[in-house]
């Protein structure tokens, strides 16, 4: 690939606005005509409430093309335990990456990658401090960012199993030094040494106190929550605050997905899991009240499945509520086994699977949201392992939102289908990795628990660029101040002259199997040339914005557009 570069900087002391154009031609060697490329133009705007990038993206006539190798990533096959989750974790402004992978017996351990400028990524494993401490059982499973001690940095969480039960470990903290490297803190941040079968974790301010604490899901033994005492440290929360026993037990809950469904200003939090034919099902709605969580399912209107796995909250219809998708095993729970669950607004939720188009009996593993096009619409991206045996229709699905509450497949259009009958599709995650203001997505194959062999067990991680179109956007990165640092729990919203998008932040990658990941939140806006945007925070402060132009990359300091 040659880049020709020529950057122009120019500072109005009258404003005290730093303006940054950097006209930017792209030529890519890859057998895509140069008549599908255009400039990108950067502007920067420095201003009292944060930082506005405006980018105008290029345009392609395909809209993924894999760039897996291009940019550097490793072509090795590996077990896979939870979604790949994207963060900043040297804060140089593009997202790093972590893989995880099941078993560092068989794995080696996950890959991790720093981002270098959107154009490449470096192998940073065995530099980052991410590495086994005892006591260690080498079962680790979901990750987890956050930035627990508010310093700017993000923190890793590893959730590890104990082998059968029986042997003693620990879960893995590893605290961010800021530069890609990683300190190993699980003891002298309180983290319990036990028999605890560690499945995923999920960093949330469930108290709103301004401090990140911790939730631990657990699989054949009770639950944990950490709460955040401010001094590096954590104290186990009594009972977990009603979720001791959420899930809990054998062949039940082993993923979970917070998220602040009733608008409230509290986290509440799903629970989906493995459960096989004839045992209890898995689903769980926890709402959160003011600290304490209690079970909801049925007041919902969920009728609880098992063999649940991906799990994404995302407000499809952009009503200002989020929707529930769970991605489920169809060999397991049969026809129709991945469900959308329309949210009425009242604390309940309809099953809309059929009328939305969505029906499947496919082995689903994870899904993510994400407005791939960047039209106003929250899109769907679900992955496909196929058949138990050796991977057989396992076509990956992208439901694009037409935007009168159905969805049309456009995988195979796109070019995400990846049907090759063999490949077993798991774990997915959006991202703007090369900050050109549209999502890029990454896709993680292989199903196999440390133990397992075969073809469906071990798979690759690839990475698809997205092409982008002449439609805007909007990314907002939030920095609490009274709230955690990192916004998560806060809720926001675009307006613009043809329409209205909701998000929340909970970590970032469109949805959560077992990982949780840290990234601005995306907003596409179609053709509006601007939007005003507003924040309600953990804490109760509200921001707002207004012009934000169009193609904007902004971060936004709480408190400061009040």
């Amino acid at each position: 690939m040659a880049i020709l570069t020529d950057w122009k900087f120019h500072r109005g002391a009258s404003t005290h606005t730093a303006l940054l154009e950097n006209r930017k031609r792209r030529r890519i060697c890859s057998g895509v005509s140069l008549r599908h490329l255009s400039s990108i133009r950067i502007f920067l705007f420095v201003t009292a409430a944060g930082i506005y990038i405006v980018v105008s993206s290029i345009a392609f006539a395909q809209q993924f093309r894999e760039v897996t190798t291009e940019v550097g990533l490793i072509s090795e096959a590996k077990k896979s335990w939870g979604n790949p989750i994207w963060g900043d974790i040297n804060n140089d402004g593009f997202l790093d990456l972590i893989v995880p992978t099941h078993g560092l017996h068989s794995s080696g351990g996950p890959f991790v990658y720093l981002n270098n400028g959107g154009i490449a990524f470096i192998d940073i494993r065995t530099t980052s401090g991410i590495q086994r401490n005892n006591p260690d059982s080498s079962d680790w499973h979901g990750f987890a960012f956050g930035d627990y001690d508010g310093d700017g940095n993000l923190d890793v969480f590893i959730a590890e199993g104990s082998k059968r039960g029986s042997k003693r470990v620990s879960d893995e903290l590893f605290r961010g030094l800021g530069d890609g490297t990683f300190q190993y803190t699980s003891r002298t941040a309180g983290i319990l040494i036990g028999t605890d079968r560690g499945r995923c974790s999920f960093w949330v301010d469930y108290d709103n106190d301004g401090k990140l604490d911790l939730f631990v899901k657990n699989q054949f033994n009770v639950n944990r929550l950490y709460k955040n005492n401010g001094n590096g440290a954590f104290t186990e929360v009594s009972d977990a605050a009603g979720l001791v026993l959420a899930t809990a037990g054998s062949d039940q809950g082993t993923t979970c997905s917070f998220a602040d469904y009733d608008n409230d200003g509290f986290m509440d939090v799903f629970f989906a899991g493995d459960g096989m034919p004839g045992s209890v099902p898995t689903d769980a709605l926890f709402r959160n009240q003011g600290g304490n969580f209690i079970d909801v399912t049925a007041a919902a209107g969920f009728t609880p499945l098992s063999s649940g796995h991906g799990i994404a909250w995302g407000d499809y219809n952009n009503d200002g509520l989020l929707d529930l998708y769970v991605a489920r095993l169809g060999s397991k729970v049969g026809a129709s086994a991945a469900r959308l669950y329309r949210n009425n607004g009242d604390g309940t939720f309809s099953d809309v699977t059929q009328e939305a188009g969505l029906a499947t009996d496919a082995n689903t593993q994870s899904a993510v949201w994400g407005d791939y096009d960047n039209d106003g619409f929250l899109d769907l991206f679900v992955t496909n392992s196929g058949t138990e045996l050796v991977g057989l229709g396992n076509a990956n699905l992208l439901y694009h939102n037409n935007g009168d509450g159905t969805f049309t497949d456009m995988a195979a259009a796109e070019g995400v289908q990846l049907e090759d009958n063999s490949s077993a599709h798991k774990g997915a995650a959006w991202a703007d990795y090369d900050n050109d203001g549209v999502l890029d997505l990454i896709i993680k194959d292989g199903v196999g628990n440390e133990g397992d062999n075969g073809d469906r067990a071990l798979g690759l991680h690839r990475l698809f660029k997205n092409n982008g179109n002449s439609n805007h956007f909007i990314e907002l990165k939030l920095k609490g101040v009274q709230s955690n640092v990192g916004g998560i729990g806060a809720r926001a919203t675009a307006r613009y002259a043809s329409g209205i998008a909701f998000r929340e932040n909970n970590g970032g990658g469109g949805g959560e199997n077992a990982s949780q990941g840290s990234q601005p939140l995306h907003f596409g806006i179609g053709a509006a040339r601007s939007a005003t945007v507003q924040v309600i925070w953990p804490s109760g402060v509200v921001d707002t914005l207004s012009s934000v132009p169009a193609n904007s990359i902004l971060t936004l300091v709480e408190g400061t557009a009040p």
